[in-house]
């Protein structure tokens, strides 16, 4: 794809109480807010002029399936030097009845932040997290605070409080970006579609997760993948695309150029 996605600047990678103590334990925690509230107030001001800034450009990873319906997506957000300074990370769990997702967000190529929205629980009584990390220069947790809703809509509305400290790590999508680990780009077939021609590529294993591109030009390697498919299958491929918007909200995936690793 258009963005070159070497991330300049990212190195890959309680309290407890019970019966009367209940107070002690929301004291402490009013404490504990009030203690980091100067920083995160301080990090919130960055993460806003990140989120706000339209100077920045922005680049998709691949979408990725799985056959048991698991889905991954990342967008990247790059500024004039070519330093990440945000990836947003969107996934569906194996049968997962809803879309989460993970924020992060970095200031001189280090981690300050990260957010993460998922539901917990059952059909019954699920309801949805709100859960941020804030992170020293050395990307290690400062506080972790989380809020609670029933409905993703109505998370503003609720306070946070303070929990356990969590790191949030973002290799995975970096993965996803870089198409390595689980999300490498393999040849894995073609199907067709009149009037379309996808390219398949993914995990070389069953059950691994996979992409589809349109074919748009029949160049020799195309044609040689075609015709050769089960000789050919598991072949390291690099490929270059574009997405395109299409009716009913749906995207392509458009095949630029392909190339053997």
């Amino acid at each position: 794809m258009k963005l070159n996605f070497l991330i300049i600047g990212i190195l890959a990678i309680g309290l407890y109480s019970c019966g009367e103590n209940d107070e002690i334990v929301e004291h402490v925690n009013s404490e504990l807010m009030d203690s980091s509230s100067e920083q995160e107030t301080e990090f919130e001001v960055i993460i806003e002029a990140i989120d706000t800034d339209e100077s920045l450009r922005e680049g998709k990873s691949l979408f990725y399936t799985r056959d048991d319906g698991a889905t991954e997506e990342v967008t990247v957000f790059v500024n004039d030097s070519n330093v990440t300074v945000k990836i947003y990370h969107e996934y569906t769990l194996p049968n997962g009845p809803s879309l989460s997702s993970n924020t992060y967000h970095f200031n001189d190529g280090v981690m300050i932040a990260s957010k993460e929205l998922f539901e917990e629980g059952t059909v019954e009584n699920g309801h949805f997290v709100e859960r941020k990390t804030y992170y020293d220069t050395n990307e290690k947790p400062i506080v972790t605070k989380r809020r609670v809703a029933p409905y993703e809509d109505n998370l503003d509305y609720e306070q946070f409080s303070i929990v356990d400290k969590q790191a949030l790590s973002y290799k995975k999508p970096l993965e996803i970006l870089n198409q390595t680990g689980q999300f490498e780009t393999t040849f894995q077939g073609f199907i067709e579609e009149k009037p379309y021609l996808y390219m398949i590529v993914g995990e070389n294993k069953p059950g691994g997760y996979y992409s589809s591109l349109v074919v748009q030009l029949m160049t020799p390697l195309i044609k040689k993948l075609q015709n050769n498919q089960e000789e050919m299958m598991g072949t390291q491929l690099s490929v270059d695309y574009e997405t395109l918007n299409g009716a009913q909200g749906y995207v392509y995936q458009i095949l630029m150029s392909v190339s053997k690793k």
